[in-house]
Parts: structure tokens; C-alpha cells; sequence
């Protein structure tokens, strides 16, 4: 079964591009590795679960040879400098770990795989998808909310070794398609509503691939057919979130979109942007978050202490796990940590914090050269997404990201990464739009 997804008109020539249920089940997979919402999605060892890590690889696989996918000398360069900087991290700590490169390798290959088989379809299948997922975990998190209390928690508590299975925050559950959290995980923040985890492993990082799924639907999206209607699914799912991020993120989106409107629109509807910006910073959790994150970044020695003296395991907020991870960062500027997690400070005092981060564990993991490689290759995919859906605002997706990676770490999962490292792959793009750049400024 072949599924048109998009119509590109060129010189009076409609274009239909045609991609089968196998492809879709291929981005489904990688969207659902990317929520980590249990134990088989989340471990990236292939020591300890082989299986796991197989099943994305061979599916890539498959797609590489069902689109007869070409490997170009921009991925034998990527992998050949990744090589050097294994070697180099290698030589540093003294100790060869070779699944650290080929965890990477694969990653590379996955990541490459899917830019080249979709192009740009690829972020229309995962908005797609994301519609579905979305509307799957709003119908969860409604009869979560109607049957009130632990009532939904304690169905799923009840299926044999969930609990074993899980990988959700707050000790939640996870069925697949939607993970639930005990009702305990919203009262901190003066919430009697539980907050939608949708398909990943916290509520915060689900409101994050909806915000991408946003983006896409405003920006990339050409195909007008169901638009606004998946947008509003994406909305009114975000908002079940309770997620400070993803709010955020959000109105950064809808700023942009301002911005490309014309001024008559701007000046109508950005009295309403103020009005939600405001109502969104009154909201009750909103307050009761930015408190505690503060708190706790006044809090780091007692944190560190208490998981010393306690042996108990912390994961700090956002901007206390950055301090912590960048600590490590100038401990190992240049090259960073790599796998030698073992070489991390807070592991040789005895502590038992993970630090949550997406920029501070970027920074801390591989060094500078690691937060150049990203920064770089983020902004020209960014920049070659605008030109080629010709919108105002260049570095959108690059501030998007940067936004993401202040809380969460999903910067080297493979669909996040196809969004930032596009750039790389597609390399005709790049020339389409460097050659326009310079039609334009002669």
C-alpha cells in the first residue's frame, strides 16, 4: 500500500511522492525509541540489550536497500573525523571502548539513512505520526483524568512486570503508547490534574515532540489538507502537559509565525500573543516550578551531600544539572568525557546524580568540539529549512533546539538528530541554497 504524502508543483507539474506503510512503521519506531517511556526503548547499550538496539538498525537496513540509498563521502568524512576523536579520547583515558564507537556508528548510519530515503518528507511522516500519538495519549490522559486518583495507574501497575518494564519519571508506567505517572508527581506543583506523559518518559519530553511536531505543521508543511486540524490536536495536547518548556517553546513558535505574517495580521493578533504570554506565567504550576528549579540551584552542595551520606540517586532541574554538568566540561574542555563517565566528578565523590541537561551533558560529554560540530550543522539546517520554505527567521529551528537541550537530553537521539544534521546529509540542498544566495546578492 503506497500513501501520497505531499504535492510539490514545479513549472505546472504536480509531483505526488508516494511512501508505503513499511516507511511509516520505520519513522513510528524511531519516534518511539526516541520517548524512552520503558527499558527496551531506552537502553542504548549493546552489551545489555542487543535486541533493542538491533531492532532500529535493521529496519534502517531495510530501508536503506527498499530506497537504494547511496552513501556520499560527507558520511565516510563524518564517521572517518568521528574515528580520530575516538582514537583521541581513547589515548586520553587510557582504555580502548570500542562499543562507544560503534554506538555511534550506527547512530550515524541511522540518522544518514533517514534524511536520505525521505529528504524532507521525512519531518511531514513524523507529524503524521505524531498526529495519531497524540490523539491516542489525550484520549489516555482524559480517562485518566475522569477516572481520577491512581485509579488508570493502578490498571497498568497490574500487568505482569510493567513495573520491571517502565522507564518512566516518578516511578510511573509505561503501556507502549502512553505512560501514566502516580498522581503524587503533579501535587509539588499545586496541580490536582495529572500531566500528560503521552508516548515518552516524562510529560516535559512529550510536550517537546509536539512542539517539533508544531514547527513542522507551521513551516515545513506545505500539503494544506488536514493542517489546521492537526495542529489544533498538537495544541490542545500540549496544553495537558503542564510543561514550562513546552509552553515556552510554543510561543517562540508562534512568534515566528507572527513574523511571516503580514503586518496587518501581526498587528491583530499580537495582543493576543501578549495576553497568552501572560496567562501561560500566571498558570499556578508555572510559578511553583520556576521556584524550584532556583532553589535547587541554590541547593547543589546539599544535593551532592545527601546523595553521598544517603545513598540515594537525584536528578536535579535544568539549570542546577548544567552547573553540574558543565563543571565537567571545564574539567575536560576540549574533548570532553566520551564514555568514561567514570571520569566525571560528581563519580569520584561518591555521588549519584544525573544531571538532565541536554546542553550542560553535550558540553560535558564531548567537549567543544562536540558543542561546535552541533551548533554548526544545527544553524545551517536551520538556515536551509527557511530558504527552502522560504519563512522569515533563519535560526528558528536552531533556537527551538537550543531551547530543548537547556532541559532535556534528546540532541543525539536519531529522529532529533535527522532535524539538526540535515544540513550534512543532503548535500544538494545546501548547494541549491548556497547557489540562490549568491543569485540574490548580485
Amino acid at each position: 500500500m503506497l500513501i501520497p504524502i505531499s504535492v510539490e508543483k514545479r513549472s505546472r507539474v504536480i509531483k505526488l511522492q508516494f511512501f508505503s506503510y513499511f516507511d511509516y512503521f520505520v519513522v513510528l519506531i524511531m519516534v518511539l525509541y526516541a520517548g524512552r517511556g520503558n527499558k527496551f526503548f531506552e537502553s542504548g547499550s549493546l552489551l545489555d540489550n542487543p535486541i533493542g538496539v538491533s531492532i532500529p538498525i535493521i529496519f534502517s537496513i531495510i530501508l536503506a536497500l527498499r530506497h537504494r540509498v547511496v552513501f556520499n563521502k560527507q558520511f565516510y568524512i563524518l564517521i572517518f573525523c568521528f574515528l580520530i576523536y575516538f582514537m583521541a579520547i581513547t589515548v586520553k583515558f587510557g582504555e580502548l571502548r570500542p562499543t562507544f564507537f560503534l554506538t555511534y556508528l550506527f547512530i550515524f548510519f541511522i540518522v544518514y539513512v533517514l534524511v536520505k530515503a525521505f529528504k524532507t518528507n521525512l519531518f511531514i511522516i513524523y507529524e503524521q505520526i505524531l498526529y495519531y500519538l497524540s490523539i491516542i495519549g489525550f484520549l489516555f490522559w482524559v480517562v485518566q483524568v475522569l477516572m481520577g486518583g491512581d485509579v488508570l495507574f493502578g490498571f497498568f501497575s497490574k500487568i505482569p512486570n510493567i513495573d520491571t518494564f517502565s522507564y518512566v519519571s516518578s516511578q510511573g508506567l509505561n503501556v507502549i503508547l502512553y505512560s501514566v505517572q502516580p498522581s503524587t508527581s503533579s501535587m509539588p506543583s499545586g496541580i490536582p490534574i495529572p500531566r500528560n506523559c503521552g508516548f515518552a518518559w516524562e510529560p516535559g519530553a512529550f510536550a517537546v515532540f509536539l512542539c517539533l511536531g508544531i514547527y513542522v505543521n507551521m513551516f515545513l508543511n506545505d500539503n494544506k489538507v488536514n493542517r489546521k486540524k492537526h495542529l489544533w490536536v498538537f495544541v490542545l495536547t500540549l496544553l495537558s502537559t503542564q510543561s514550562t518548556t513546552g509552553y515556552v517553546i510554543f510561543l517562540v513558535i508562534l512568534f515566528f509565525f507572527l513574523l511571516n505574517k503580514n503586518v496587518k495580521t501581526i498587528v491583530l493578533l499580537s495582543p493576543l500573543l501578549v495576553i497568552a504570554t501572560i496567562l501561560i506565567s500566571l498558570l499556578p504550576f508555572m510559578g511553583g516550578k520556576i521556584i524550584e528549579v532556583y532553589s535547587q540551584v541554590a541547593d547543589i552542595e546539599l544535593i551532592i551531600e545527601n546523595s553521598i551520606v544517603l545513598e540515594s540517586s537525584y536528578a536535579p532541574g535544568r539549570f542546577a544539572s548544567f552547573i553540574i554538568a558543565f563543571k565537567d566540561f571545564l574539567n575536560n574542555p576540549i574533548l570532553g568525557l566520551g564514555s568514561f563517565n567514570e571520569e566525571s566528578w560528581l563519580y569520584k565523590v561518591g555521588a549519584d546524580v544525573s544531571a538532565i541537561s541536554g546542553i550542560g551533558n553535550l558540553l560535558a560529554q564531548f567537549g567543544i568540539i562536540g558543542f561546535l560540530f552541533f551548533c554548526i550543522l544545527s544553524i545551517r539546517s536551520s538556515l536551509m529549512f527557511a530558504h527552502k520554505k522560504q519563512y522569515k527567521g533563519g535560526l528558528l529551528l536552531f533556537i527551538l533546539l537550543l531551547l530543548v537541550s537547556v532541559s532535556y537530553s534528546v540532541l543525539f537521539l536519531p529522529i532529533i538528530m535527522s532535524f539538526w544534521m540535515f544540513s550534512l546529509f543532503e548535500v544538494q540542498e545546501q548547494r541549491n541554497m548556497d547557489s540562490g544566495n549568491r543569485v540574490m546578492t548580485r
